[in-house]
């Protein structure tokens, strides 16, 4: 697909040359470039002037009338864009040139923003839809037109859209930003960006292809550089390699497919590549297949043809012998002898070796085993594996075993078994008690209950009451080794048989006392409870009365308890903290009421009453204030304020009471000054409102007062000015305008024609004012009238300029006339500026050093004398050549102190060594470096080269058509003081610019204004209406 864009790239940018041709070349054949679907996106924001609009509105026709239009050939489609995005025609819309044509002329700029992103997207998703008439496997290209930085993201946009398969050209011009346009191009963007200096410079894009589009076979009659194959294109050529090679990244040689390298093959073992395809084969041994891809070992062991005794291993193509396992391969490598490491003395066997080929077995004499090592013997121990018959004691020998007993018993006569000693049983002991027999031996004890003494032999009876081993809990009985418990008299024991409880009458109710029983063992006493006290039949009691007997301390009602009392009190008293004392309940007191105003207490209970002023209602207990104003009983003139059973006057809002305390009188703040209003004031009670004279309108601020304004209800069809005056208005113009007999437009003054302007070449008018301009070639001077060269003009200048292959011959010639225009901006001498010149490609060579010629027009012929270089751009040792040799005192330079270096590089590609070392010495050495690039010329290396500010000191144009207007920008830059930045670097064309833009303002406000006067008429209505109302 790359081909077809590129030839887009072709198309459009040689269409734009056409007005510069004859008109005969609109009959010439149209290029038949294929079918492309192409779509503008044309940048209308407000900043695209009309007259700019118009230039882009004719770059568009010219294309198109330079393209094979037909709804099977190429379809055009156009989008223009500001805030929004408008579609002008889509791809389906016009088949024939005339339609398209009168459409683009019909555009209307939308005058807005600039979101350039917005359109890529509506481009992306709309104007390359099947919808509006794109078509799938055709070339999709869009070409953006803008001159100015988006308002919105357009790298991702871009991005996606060019991943969707558009081809995207980006037309930058004046202000547009590098940068944006490099974030939305395709690459290379060489072949896909471009910026210029302004829209009259845009046609200049189709020079360079102006004789390549249709009659041109590059392949045939240019330097194409094509290793293999040359395709020519309208107006292009690509390279191709044949079948079985790929083009390199160069895009002229070739490099065979290698696709054995490439791992592209399905070879099992060699790989012989050929261009683009390959060969299988195998290593030595082995035999390919029928499929030609995998290989197959030659077995001569399988076919049989070998003479090995026992085994045959195969290696491709060969055969080695080999013997069985416990074999040893013979001299002569085929025979097999077996090896016996018994007879060898190679074994490890404890007792007995047995041979095996190349192995052996170990065996055990009689009477031993074998171990699981299967070396070691081990002896047969019939008593560890139990296979015996000896009741206590096995002794073991090889294989077989003998019987014994234990110490104490005896060996029968069966060999086997054994008897115990039982010396109890023969009577051979001296125990008292008990004897116990061991083997061959004894042991005394006692019976139960009784302890064996020290002697081992006698008994003594264990007596545990004395021991106090024992839990009895009164009287403990001994028994041997044991003992038995009983009680004390009045105690009976428990099924414990330890512990006693007393006998208690009390509690088994064995008694005759009236309150309180005291149990003692088997028997009890009577007693009275707390307050009472014991009769004298020692059992019934009698309660002690305290108050009956008088011995009590209460106020007023004394409670009897047995032995005891507590005091109470009289209904509406409550007992106080000593419990002896009362006081009244006060329900007043305690808030306990609902009295509304006075609360009069009783014992326990209350009255209500009310305060002077107020009487006591129904309920006895709310209260009402007796209002002498509801009841009419007052004689206030306004206002009467009741209080209980009285009255107090007051006055309106406004008013002040009179020394009558009755009537009163109206505040007149007007009339006592007290107010602030500018004009009128106009006095209500206590307050006042502000009015205005006739012919004045009262201001917000309700105080002050604005004449009226008739120029707020429109200008009055007033051209500049609307004055308004008291109860009226007049039109007046601007400085440098008169006002016409009609009171309402203006004509600009000519400055020029009536004052003495001085300037010495021409004058420029302007609306009150007027500015001196210089011919071409030649500078306003500091007293903005006179003309001349650079104000200083004293510099040592050396220009670097590229004589690379790529810059091509005319384009070279090109070159030295934009030199000859940096020329003609100085002022040459012997004790001016003095200009060297260097050319490089490959190598560096100095065309002529600073000290050579004295004179602009030497130069100038020197200049066109010099002979282009060709080969390379090795523009790094262009700088070191120019630090070194072009600025030494043997050159001419000057002291650097006093006369200022400057250099500039002329370049259109990248180079081809490392800038960045004497880009940065030459800078050091406090030369000014200027830095202009052209075509496919690296902004970043341009960058690099030039001084701060870099904004004027580098400079860009996409093709060499372009570099004149470049030369112009660059003529103020190359003074001294200004390449040092201590003058301002101002456009030579900032002041036509100007005129320019008022002019277009002044045509834009006179449209307004016409398209104001209904609105105009109208609001002069409202005003008269206004009028009328006031």
């Amino acid at each position: 697909m790359r081909a077809p864009l590129i030839l887009a790239t072709v198309l459009f940018t040689l269409a734009v040359v056409s007005e510069a041709r004859p008109k005969k070349a609109a009959a010439k054949e149209k290029c038949k470039s294929g079918p492309v679907d192409l779509v503008f996106i044309i940048d209308s924001s407000r900043s695209v002037r009309p007259h700019e609009f118009e230039t882009m509105r004719k770059f568009m026709i010219n294309i198109i009338h330079e393209m094979d239009i037909g709804a099977a050939a190429t379809r055009v489609g156009v989008v223009q864009y500001s805030s929004q995005v408008q579609n002008v025609f889509s791809l389906k819309t016009h088949t024939r040139l005339p339609g398209m044509v009168k459409a683009i002329n019909e555009i209307i700029p939308l005058a807005q923003g600039t979101m350039t992103g917005l359109a890529i997207r509506y481009a992306m998703n709309v104007a390359f839809s099947a919808e509006e008439g794109a078509r799938p496997n055709v070339p999709h290209v869009a070409v953006i037109v803008t001159d100015g930085r988006p308002q919105d993201r357009v790298a991702e946009v871009a991005a996606a859209a060019r991943e969707s398969g558009i081809e995207i050209y980006a037309v930058g011009v004046a202000r547009a930003d590098m940068t944006s346009l490099r974030a939305m191009a395709s690459p290379p963007f060489e072949d896909h960006v471009f910026l210029v200096e302004s829209f009259d410079l845009i046609h200049q894009f189709g020079l360079q292809f102006q004789d390549k589009l249709c009659g041109m076979d590059l392949c045939l009659e240019s330097d194409h550089g094509c290793e293999q194959i040359c395709e020519s294109s309208p107006g292009s050529y690509h390279c191709l390699c044949m079948p079985g090679y790929t083009l390199n990244e160069d895009g002229k040689t070739c490099t065979p497919i290698d696709l054995c390298a490439e791992g592209k093959h399905d070879c099992e073992q060699i790989c012989n590549p050929t261009p683009g395809e390959f060969t299988c084969s195998c290593n030595p041994g082995y035999t390919l297949n029928k499929d030609e891809k995998t290989c197959t070992m030659i077995d001569l062991c399988a076919e049989g043809k070998h003479d090995c005794e026992q085994i045959c291993n195969p290696t491709p193509g060969e055969f080695t012998c080999a013997c069985d396992k416990g074999f040893t391969l013979n001299e002569d490598d085929k025979t097999c002898t077996m090896i016996d490491l018994c007879a060898e003395g190679k074994h490890d066997c404890e007792q007995i070796c047995n041979p095996t080929p190349g192995e052996f077995t170990c065996a055990c004499n009689k009477g031993f085993t074998l171990n699981e090592d299967d070396k070691t013997c081990t002896m047969i121990d019939l008593c560890a594996e139990g296979k015996h018959d000896c009741e206590q004691i096995c002794n073991p020998t090889p294989g077989e075993f003998t019987c014994a007993c234990n110490k104490g018993f005896t060996l029968n006569e069966d060999d086997k078994t054994c008897t115990m000693i039982d010396l109890c049983a023969e009577g051979k002991h001296d125990c008292e008690q008990i004897c116990n027999p061991t083997p061959g031996e004894f042991t005394c004890s006692c019976n139960k209950g009784f302890t064996l003494n020290e002697d081992y032999k006698t008994c003594t009876m264990i007596d545990l009451c004395a021991e106090g081993k024992h839990d009895c809990e009164q009287i403990c009985n001994p028994t041997p080794g044991e003992f038995t418990c009983a009680c004390d008299k009045g105690f009976t024991l428990n099924e414990d048989d330890k512990t006693c409880t007393m006998i208690d009458l009390c509690a088994e109710g064995k008694h005759d006392c009236e309150q309180i029983c005291n149990p003692t063992p088997g028997e009890f006493t009577c007693a009275c409870n707390k307050g009472f006290t014991l009769n004298e039949d020692d059992k019934t009691c009698t309660m002690i009365d305290l108050c009956a007997e008088g011995k009590h301390d209460c106020e007023q009602i004394c409670n009897p308890t047995p032995g005891e009392f507590t005091c109470a009190c009289d209904f509406g008293f409550t007992l106080n903290e000593d419990e002896k004392t009362c006081t009244m309940i006060d329900l007043c007191a305690e808030g306990k009421h609902d009295c509304e105003q006075i609360c009069n207490p009783t014992p326990g209970e209350f009255t209500c009453a009310c305060n002077k002023g107020f009487t006591l209602n129904e309920d006895d207990k709310t209260c009402t204030m007796i209002d002498l104003c509801a009841e009419g009983k007052h004689d206030c003139e306004q206002i009467c304020n009741p209080t209980p059973g009285e009255f107090t006057c007051a006055c309106n809002k406004g008013f002040t009471l009179n020394e009558d305390e009755k009537t009163c009188t109206m505040i007149d703040l007007c009339a006592e000054g007290k107010h602030d209003c500018e004009q009128i004031c106009n006095p209500t009670p206590g307050e006042f409102t502000c009015a205005c004279n006739k012919g004045y309108n009262l201001n917000k601020d309700e105080k002050t007062c604005t004449m009226i304004n008739y120029c707020s209800f429109g200008n009055h069809s007033c051209q500049h000015e609307c004055v308004s005056v008291l109860n009226g208005y007049f039109c007046r113009c601007n400085e440098g305008y008169t006002l016409q007999e009609d009171g309402k437009t203006c004509i600009p003054d000519n400055l020029c024609n009536t004052v003495e302007h001085g300037c010495e070449f021409q004058c420029v008018s302007t609306p009150g004012s007027y500015f001196c301009i210089c011919p071409e070639g030649q500078l306003l001077q500091d007293d903005g009238k006179t003309c001349g060269t650079c104000r200083s003009a004293i510099i040592d200048l050396v220009l670097l300029i590229d004589g690379s292959k790529s810059v091509r011959p005319q384009n070279f010639e090109l070159m030295k006339k934009f030199v000859n225009q940096v020329v003609d901006s100085l002022d040459v001498s012997v004790r001016g500026t003095r200009i060297g010149l260097v050319q490089y490609s490959s190598r560096v060579r100095t065309e002529f050093p600073l000290n050579m010629y004295q004179t602009a027009d030497e130069i100038k012929t020197a200049v066109m004398n010099v002979q282009y270089m060709e080969k390379g751009t090795m523009t790094g040792l262009a700088l070191k050549h120019m630090v070194e040799n072009s600025f030494s005192e043997a050159e001419g330079a000057r002291d650097a102190s006093r006369i200022p270096r400057v250099g500039l590089v002329f370049t259109d590609g990248r180079s081809q060594d490392d800038i960045t070392e004497w880009a940065k010495k030459a800078k050091d050495a406090g030369i000014t470096m200027y830095a202009v690039g052209v075509g496919k010329a690296v902004e970043d290396e341009l960058r690099e080269i030039a001084s701060d500010p870099v904004d004027k000191h580098f400079f860009y144009s996409a093709d060499f058509t372009a570099i004149n207007q470049i030369a112009e920008n660059l003529k103020l830059n190359v003074c001294a003081e200004e390449s040092q930045g201590e003058i301002e670097v101002k456009d030579p064309c900032a002041c036509e610019s100007l005129v320019e833009f008022q002019q277009a303002t002044m045509a834009a406000l006179d449209q307004l204004n016409q398209k104001l006067s209904t609105m105009t008429a109208r609001l002069e209505d409202l005003e008269n209406q206004l009028l009328t109302r006031k």
